[in-house]
């Protein structure tokens, strides 16, 4: 590290403690290396292999193309000479034949009687060939002998070898050069950077943070990820710098709270004690000393139960407190070396170490003087308990009869409202349900066709029949597949994600920030089979990034019970126009729901009752009366809003929620 700058550099020291990270068999660098190398390799030898079949195949084509050709060439101008028995002709034709390419043996037989007689042959007899094949001479329709030809492939295997001797050396050299190329770059772009961060966070001192971390990038700017590493560790040490600081002042403050403690509790009127965990007094403040009237050295060491707590008293709480129970105002006497009696509330409080209890606090507050007043006035209510307890007794029992009435008329409203919100949920899940089977059903047919098409490759590579163009169609089809399955996949998680949510919503009472449009759709998509089914448009009016801190489950639930109010009642059986239109604007302090609907509206009768419990349009064809006393009960109890509902036959209905706006949770 530079005396200037307290920003590390790495030392030049060697090329390979330059390349590596770690310094040892784990090194970024070597590992990296390595893979290179392996995979250039096995890249090298399959290339080399394929090079090595195509030019074998191709060598045996020419040689086959030679066999052709002699059957072409040769076996009409033989025929002719053994016809005319010109044996010298037969020769030159037969050297002819062996200076072709790879030409092993040439046997040119006579036909005498029903026998075979070799007459001449030129090259290299074997019991077995590499390529061989016997035609047969015949002159004017009359076969006169055979011709037998030869080749090896001696020759091929040679120029083959040499071949892949060349390729493999070149290979070879290429990827050692192209690979301590790439680790050179990748030494440049990133591992003398990493040393760099390393060396860096290994010197950092939290007493002395110095100079921030800063990477070699000449006269550049980094905006890759080594760059947002650098600004990442740079923030991270500049909130640890400001962490201590603020740990500095914390323990300052601490300091000073101690020192405020300790006035506030010798300057108390209540006697403050602190005891070991045999009882033993550690402290008392003041007012204990005072009260009891011993010095502060006398008082300290001495069992609490023997100095403050009458001898009838001591057995019981000496018991609750060995146990560590929970003693809270608890009233004991106190009778000073004066011979005076005083009562006091005591209050035991452990103070933990760890998970052990080190020592107990206890507070006592003298109210000897509240005892004297508490006996007075119990007299005075003695007499009047005897004067009212006659009337008590009436009044009790007609007491008990009405809430008795009350909580059960209270238990079956609530059960009411429980079972219409389990009812509403169903109906999501139904819904959702349908929505996401189509979508699995269009992603199970393109699993199945690409198992399809993956078994169709499997057998051409087995049987050695792949093509280009056979690629080329599977991975167009593969595409287009994956494509399709991607689609369908993205639809069903989407409908599940609106579903969780709102069902999540619904079945709690969580109170955060939400966004109001994305809570009004995800109540549209969950509820998309039964809109569809009624064919319903619905609209929304609703900036995207308007945001509120409330209950997000209330809103999912006055949005079902509205929308599924109007599909049921609005538009079952209506052959006007169905629309619904849901606004949602802010307007100052107030946050204003306009949810309208174009069905047949409400009769006057039941709009003026509409937000009482159990009034419906469809009693005893399933309508439960609860869905707008819930939304009420939401709107004014839950929401602290306000409600108005306006409704006309065949001019469908009008909602108005208006309630106080609050962006953020409130400090």
């Amino acid at each position: 590290m530079d005396n200037n700058n307290n920003t590390p550099r790495v030392e030049n020291s060697g090329l390979w403690q330059k390349l590596a990270l770690n310094k040892g068999t784990n090194s970024l660098s070597l590992r990296m290396l390595s893979y290179i190398l392996i995979c250039s390799t096995l890249l090298a030898l399959i290339i080399t292999l394929i090079q090595l079949r195509y030019d074998y195949k191709q060598d045996v084509q020419v040689i086959e193309e030679s066999i052709d050709q002699i059957e072409v060439s040769f076996l009409q101008p033989i025929a002719a000479s053994l016809w005319n028995l010109d044996e010298e002709q037969v020769e030159v034709q037969i050297e002819g034949i062996m200076n072709l390419p790879n030409m092993q043996y040439v046997l040119v037989k006579e036909i005498l009687g029903s026998s075979e007689v070799p007459l001449l042959a030129r090259g290299r007899s074997a019991d077995r060939y590499d390529l061989s094949q016997e035609f047969e001479l015949i002159y004017q329709g009359e076969m006169v002998g055979k011709l037998f030809v030869a080749a090896s492939l001696e020759q091929v295997y040679e120029r083959l070898w040499q071949k892949a001797m060349l390729i493999l050396i070149s290979q070879t050299v290429k990827t050692l050069v192209v690979s301590i190329g790439i680790l050179f770059i990748i030494y440049y772009v990133i591992v003398r950077h990493l040393n760099t961060i390393v060396e860096y966070t290994r010197n950092l001192d939290l007493d002395n943070l110095g100079a921030p971390l800063k990477i070699d990038t000449g006269n550049k700017t980094r905006n890759d990820e080594l760059g947002e590493l650098v600004n990442t560790l740079n923030q991270m040490t500049q909130k640890i710098d400001h962490e201590f600081d603020q740990k500095l002042k914390a323990t300052e403050q601490l300091a000073h709270e101690r020192d405020f403690s300790a006035t506030v509790i010798n300057a108390s009127n209540a006697v403050i004690v602190t005891l070991d965990n045999q009882l033993n007094v550690l402290t008392a403040n003041p007012a204990g000393v005072m009260l009891t009237g011993f010095h502060q050295e006398e008082l300290e060491g001495q069992n609490w139960l023997s100095v403050f707590i009458d001898n009838d008293m001591r057995e019981k709480i000496e018991t609750d407190l060995r146990q560590l129970r929970v003693i809270q105002d608890q009233e004991l006497t106190l009778t000073d070396q004066a011979n005076n009696q005083y009562t006091l509330l005591w209050t035991f409080v452990p103070f933990y170490e760890g998970n052990h209890v080190s020592r107990m606090i206890a507070f006592g507050y003298d109210v000897t003087p509240l005892k004297r007043v508490e006996k007075e006035i119990k007299e005075l209510n003695d007499e009047l308990e005897q004067k009212v307890q006659s009337r008590t007794e009436r009044l009790e029992e007609s007491n008990l009869q009405l809430a008795s009435a009350f909580d059960k008329l209270k238990n079956a409203q609530q059960s009411l409202v429980e079972a219409e919100k389990m009812a509403s949920l169903g109906g999501l899940v139904a819904g959702v349900a349908h929505e996401i089977n189509t979508p699995i059903g269009i992603s199970v047919t393109a699993a199945s066709y690409l198992q399809e098409q993956g078994n169709q490759l499997e057998k051409n590579i087995e049987s050695g029949k792949l093509s280009r163009k056979f690629m080329e169609e599977l991975i167009q089809n593969l595409n287009q597949s994956t494509e399709l399955l991607l689609n369908n996949l993205r639809r069903a998680s989407d409908l599940i994600s609106s579903f969780k949510q709102v069902a999540v919503d619904q079945s709690s009472e969580a109170c955060y920030t939400f966004n109001l449009n994305e809570n009004v759709n995800q109540v549209i998509t969950s509820l998309g089979h039964k809109i569809r089914r009624s064919g319903c448009e619905i609209v929304v009016d609703c900036d995207d990034d308007l945001e509120l801190y409330s209950f997000p489950g209330s809103f999912t639930q006055i949005y079902s019970n509205l929308i599924l109010n109007s599909v049921k009642h609005g538009f079952e059986g209506w052959e006007g126009d169905k629309r619904i239109d849901i606004s949602i604007h802010r307007e100052d302090d107030q946050l204003h729901i306009d949810y309208r609907d174009s069905g047949r509206g409400v009769d006057s009768n039941i709009a003026q009752r509409i937000f009482d419990p159990f009034v419906t349009s469809k009693r005893g064809q399933g309508g439960s009366g609860l869905g707008t006393h819930i939304v009420y009960n939401l709107v004014v109890q839950l929401l602290k809003g306000h409600i108005a509902f306006d409704s006309k036959p065949d001019e469908g209905v009008h909602f108005s929620i208006r309630l106080p706006y609050q962006a953020q949770k409130a400090d």
